[in-house]
């Protein structure tokens, strides 16, 4: 869809996950690539913003509640942040899809509204993606639609100098390494892409026998009562930082490790998207459309579902539970071969 003038103020909207927001960064820096001088702002729930805070390509961010439901509270809501925000939105696009995110499109009232949805009245394109491509590329098609070019797909997360230093300390405290550590990450939103924490124990004691030290066990809030269980089992194989470090600082976490090994999850993507090699373990999810973007990342599957939304549908953990320890420690060993431990303090 071509415009007939370059925008001077651009909303992108894209609510929600953790993960589903880093396959948004290489549009918004497509966006700032073609629009150079717009002012560019995302509409991010508040749980996700400190991802993308540190991000250059945006003046500034919208921080949504998590709601799920499109009440007349919502929409008024929408309202109430956009009118807080200087200015007209001369484009507004939805990277996301849902209900949730075309509303922040309408309540925008931009000269130009796209993205991704089907039907959408009134809008100058929408677009009903092409579901067995990564999420990236679905991005990806979205920004082409309102003439930004996306030529790099590479995802992309930077961390601030102030959080790297309350991290730094943060390791120095836990007498965990400032970097080169290896992460585990065992847990997703979803308990069927996850691993039990029994499994998860045995794959901790593995990995620190392959690696020569204990392994990081990382995780949200709410992984943090598991984790602990996880390291109880481990014993001194492993040490839990899960639900201890705000999300910016997690990032810096992520970044300093010489490798996640982690479930489909957000972390997953994130590490990825600082530059940590990932060895991603996939269950009822197809890695083509979620996995970790990059060569460089190896997945490992023992058993492909059906569809890619089997993890709605997976209560007893079928696919992630065919997944075998000596699978999982073969990607580790190799991955551990591959890489280095460089101390990568600061990347701003």
């Amino acid at each position: 869809m071509p415009l007939d003038a370059a925008p001077r103020r651009i909303l992108a909207v894209k609510l929600s996950s953790f993960g589903d927001v880093v396959h948004v960064t290489p549009c918004l820096r497509a966006l700032r690539q073609a629009f150079p001088d717009a002012d560019i702002r995302l509409v991010v729930e508040r749980r996700w913003a400190g991802a993308v805070r540190a991000l250059p390509y945006v003046d500034g961010l919208v921080e949504a509640s998590s709601r799920t439901r499109v009440t007349p509270s919502y929409l008024l809501e929408a309202w109430r942040a956009l009118a807080a925000t200087p200015g007209r939105v001369d484009l507004a696009i939805d990277f996301q899809g849902t209900r949730r995110s075309a509303a922040w499109v309408y309540a925008s009232g931009a000269r130009v509204q796209a993205g991704r949805g089907w039907p959408r009245p009134l809008w100058h394109a929408a677009l009903r993606p092409d579901l067995s491509r990564h999420a990236v590329e679905v991005c990806a098609d979205v920004c082409r639609s309102v003439a930004a070019p996306v030529d790099d797909l590479a995802p992309e997360l930077r961390t601030a100098p102030a959080d790297e230093e309350r991290v730094a300390r943060f390791l120095d405290g836990e007498g965990i390494p400032r970097a080169g550590f290896v992460l585990l990450n065992p847990f997703s939103r979803w308990d069927s892409k996850g691993l039990d924490v029994a499994t998860a124990a045995q794959l901790a004691v593995a990995t620190a026998s392959v690696a020569g030290e204990r392994v990081v066990l990382t995780g949200g809030p709410d992984d943090a009562v598991r984790a602990a269980e996880v390291v109880r089992r481990a014993g001194a194989c492993a040490v839990s930082v899960a639900g201890r470090l705000a999300l910016p600082e997690a990032l810096c976490l992520f970044r300093r490790a010489r490798l996640m090994i982690s479930c489909d999850s957000g972390p997953m993507h994130a590490a990825a998207a600082l530059g940590t090699p990932v060895v991603a373990l996939f269950g009822p999810t197809h890695p083509e459309r979620t996995g970790p973007w990059g060569a460089e990342h190896v997945v490992v599957q023992a058993e492909r579902p059906p569809v890619h939304h089997a993890y709605r549908r997976d209560p007893g953990r079928r696919f992630m539970g065919a997944l075998t320890i000596d699978a999982m420690v073969a990607a580790v060993e190799g991955m551990l071969a591959r890489t280095r431990e460089p101390l990568r303090e600061h990347a701003g």
